[in-house]
């Protein structure tokens, strides 16, 4: 199977059929649209934070569905304090 890092290699490329099938899959998975739906305040639901040095992201789930959101940090916010930077990571997942 090729994998995307030996597309970037220089001179070792060479298109084939596993080539155009991986290249197929990866345009499908880019192009299928996602249906997006409100949240249903009734029911219960879950965010799932994460912060680095580097970035912050998020899961929001309620039943089988799922919103993702990531955000690369600048530098002013890079300095933030750990405790910091896992609030603004809930603050930012939550949309505010």
């Amino acid at each position: 199977m090729v994998s995307i890092i030996d597309c970037l290699k220089k001179e070792k490329f060479k298109w084939s059929k596993s080539v155009a099938k991986a290249f197929e899959k990866i345009k499908e998975k880019l192009t299928t649209a996602l249906v997006l739906r409100l949240l249903i305040f009734s029911k219960v639901f879950e965010v799932a934070c994460d912060a680095s040095g580097i970035g912050i992201d998020g899961v929001l789930r309620q039943e089988s569905s799922k919103a993702f959101f990531s955000e690369k940090l600048n530098e002013a916010k890079q300095r933030y304090e750990n405790y910091n930077s896992e609030f603004y990571a809930i603050m930012q997942s939550l949309g505010y």
